[in-house]
């Protein structure tokens, strides 16, 4: 059904959120009457980062939704994202809505700070730069999201108190793509190279997240020159430094992961960009940044009140596709028979997808990527786990796959790249000849499983027809 239906996902589903912005401006105060010294703006650049974090964000919650859309899993039967199982939903849908309104509603809080800032006396100008190479940062990351997802969408670049300041027409996804990287330029060369504070992005991120956005230009706009960009940028990260995998020398495979995913270990080396999330005040406050972790988590049994929600379930055919010699693949997933062991090394039983969740497939699989940092019975949903935006692992894999499609061979660092993230997954070398595009991209799925990114590869790599012709 998601083969028959993927063409008028593509062509159409996302049209028509144009008019969700032809409406009084949907942001509040302009900031005339806030902005009075440098504390205020320190204040709303944590603002602009908690844009991300709210209810209907794509890291609160609709990561969930992304991976319904994949190859990976399918959404059950009393799941909000069901019917994105089959692309069934109009713009109008409330998921959707809500997604693209979030977005809009944190490129205000950006939009705030870099008009009002430097109008601030008394600022140091390292600290001015620092301040508005956050938020550029932040307001070219949330304009990759929404091309990504939307294709051609409005720009506002300023705060306006004026409600005719929203009826925007929509800009072409080419010239979406000239703002990113123009976001991002700028702020590379505003941010320090570190931060006094965690979760904080610093120069070398903006340098990561520009050759992810090269390569994925490359793909979805046809400009194959960008593939050497996206190769030159993930280069100056590695050679920098910054950046490190989790992965100890004396640790396995299953150790190192379990390590980079633990709630003691957050902003790891391996974090270039990460969400950061507080569960304290529960829901009420808007910190449901929780939710994803029990809403993709599956129930022990429908009937009790353990575990997560279980909106998702992972296809059958990926227990096949998936080597067992990959400890990454027990890592994430239970299987049917599966001992279901807590963080306090307890034994709750066997894992049965015929009980854990109304209509999940008799064989499916289910989520556990993100059961290790949890408590089994957590149902309130009140995680402090961050969301891993971008991270180094993916960047390894980005130099790789920007090496190759530059110009048709690997070299030996893009070799070395790639099989760096499979050393840590205690998994043998695949010399340079033999590692395709195909090998690569099934890496970033394997490496990056449920968290949020198949989905887009599936459409840059125009692949989704086939790979949904494999479920």
């Amino acid at each position: 059904m998601k083969k028959i239906i993927l063409i008028i996902l593509l062509v159409g589903t996302f049209l028509g959120c144009e008019e969700n912005l032809e409406q009084k401006d949907p942001t509040g105060p302009t900031g005339e009457d806030f902005f009075k010294t440098e504390r205020d703006v320190q204040l709303s650049v944590v603002a602009a980062y908690a844009g991300l974090t709210n209810g209907n964000s794509l890291w609160a919650r609709d990561m969930v939704g992304l991976e319904v859309l994949s190859d990976n899993g399918y959404g059950i039967a009393d799941s909000p994202y069901r019917t994105w199982d089959n692309f069934d939903f109009e713009p109008s849908h409330g998921l959707v809505t809500d997604f693209y309104a979030s977005l809009y509603q944190a490129i205000n809080r950006a939009n705030l700070v870099i008009y009002w800032a430097p109008q601030i006396n008394g600022i140091a100008q390292t600290d001015l730069d620092n301040y508005l190479g956050q938020v550029h940062f932040l307001r070219g990351y949330e304009y990759f999201l929404l091309t990504l997802l939307f294709g051609d969408v409005p720009v506002v670049l300023e705060p306006s108190s004026d409600p005719a300041g929203f009826t925007v027409g929509v800009t072409p996804a080419t010239e979406i793509y000239d703002l990113v990287i123009s976001e991002l330029e700028l702020a590379e060369s505003l941010l320090p190279a570190t931060q006094s504070e965690a979760g904080r992005v610093v120069s070398m991120a903006a340098t990561a997240l520009l050759s992810k956005v090269y390569l994925f230009g490359a793909d979805e706009l046809g400009n194959t020159s960008w593939y050497g960009i996206a190769e030159q940028k993930a280069l100056e990260v590695i050679n920098s430094g910054t950046y490190s995998l989790v992965d100890d020398p004396g640790a396995t495979a299953l150790e190192d992961l379990i390590n980079l995913w633990s709630l003691g270990n957050q902003n790891s080396s391996e974090d270039i960009f990460a969400v950061q999330h507080y569960s304290s005040g529960g829901w009420n406050n808007g910190n449901v940044a929780q939710l994803f972790q029990m809403a993709i988590n599956p129930r022990l049994d429908r009937n009790l009140n353990i575990w997560g929600f279980g909106w998702i379930h992972t296809y059958e055919s990926i227990e096949a596709q998936w080597s067992d010699s990959d400890p990454r693949k027990r890592f994430s997933l239970f299987f049917n028979g599966d001992d279901v062991v807590t963080v306090n090394g307890d034994t709750l039983g066997q894992y049965n997808s015929a009980t854990a969740r109304a209509e999940s497939r008799l064989d499916s699989g289910g989520p556990k990527k993100f059961w290790w940092s949890e408590s089994y019975d957590r149902v309130a949903g009140t995680s402090d786990l961050d969301a891993k935006a971008l991270r180094y692992a993916e960047l390894l894999l980005i130099h790789a796959e920007a090496d190759l499609m530059a110009d048709g061979s690997l070299s030996t660092a893009g070799a070395n790249s790639f099989n760096l993230v499979r050393a840590r997954a205690d998994l043998a070398s695949i010399p340079a000849g033999s590692i395709t595009r195909d090998v690569i991209l099934e890496e970033r799925r394997w490496e990056l499983f449920l968290e949020g990114h198949r989905w887009f590869d599936l459409l840059r790599t125009r692949s989704a027809e086939s790979a949904f012709a494999d479920i």
